[in-house]
């Protein structure tokens, strides 16, 4: 009895809540997937368990605009693999999927669509960025069974020489608009006083 109990409990699987469970022989992976709970297996199988829970990560990234100015973006992706491909995603990437497949087409769907706009429309284009940059990566990213459920630029910095530069610009406007004020109220009292005299 004591030397069949190993054989017994090496029958056994359990394949934690959130997870999904990958049947492999000798090895080999099989194509069946376990759902969380208890489970039979023959005592030369392995269950790897693969996260299938929405998981997100943050990324840091240091872009390009199109007139070169270095912008800081702060990025985040909520994403999941699909349970039905999980033992196909296993078998051709791994368990290190993020960083082998995710992680550098992110980057470069960010920098690739950043690299489209100047920095002063960056700021006005926010929405426009983080749909172009969503679209990308949901095309991407399903190739390799993993599903996108939302991303966000979270974050946009940029040098402080530009952002000085920007709000110098903003002052001339402004200054600009007050002089032209100024000018066409003068013009209207001269007219007046012509008209009167």
């Amino acid at each position: 009895i004591v030397g069949l109990l190993p054989i017994v409990f090496g029958m056994i699987a359990i394949v934690p809540t959130g997870h999904t469970g990958i049947l492999t022989t000798f090895g080999k992976v099989e194509d069946v997937t376990l759902e969380a709970g208890l489970h039979i297996k023959a005592p030369v199988q392995e269950v790897v368990a693969m996260d299938n829970r929405t998981q997100k990560r943050m990324l840091d990234l240091k872009c390009f605009s199109s007139d070169i100015q270095e912008v800081s973006i702060k990025y985040s992706i909520n994403y999941q693999i699909q349970k039905s491909n999980a033992q196909t995603i296993y078998k051709t990437i791994g368990q290190n999927y993020y960083e082998v497949v995710m992680d550098p087409r992110i980057q470069e769907a960010v920098r690739s669509v950043i690299a489209n706009y100047t920095a002063e429309s960056l700021i006005e284009q926010r929405e426009v960025l983080s749909q172009q940059i969503t679209a990308i990566l949901i095309k991407e990213l399903g190739t390799y069974n993993i599903e996108v459920v939302n991303t966000a630029i979270e974050d946009m910095d940029f040098s402080d020489a530009f952002t000085q530069a920007v709000e110098d610009k903003q002052v001339a406007q402004q200054q600009l608009l007050k002089a032209k004020t100024e000018q066409e109220q003068l013009t209207m009292e001269q007219e007046a006083q012509a008209q009167r005299q």
